[in-house]
């Protein structure tokens, strides 16, 4: 165990830990964020006129 702690990590070693951590961060950031309205792509800036029909009684 003392031979881990004193052992050096490559560059790549490091940039391969830092980017698994950012990666788990973003998946469990996906996790526990609220979904609100559902999921959509686009913008909703009110610009859409929903007409409603009238019916013939």
């Amino acid at each position: 165990m003392n031979n881990f702690i004193n052992n050096e990590w490559s560059p790549l070693e490091k940039k391969l830990v830092i980017s698994t951590f950012f990666l788990l961060g973003v998946v469990i950031g996906f996790g526990f964020a609220p979904i609100k309205k559902g999921i959509y792509c686009g913008n909703n800036n009110g610009d859409m006129k929903y007409v409603k029909k009238e019916e013939n009684d």
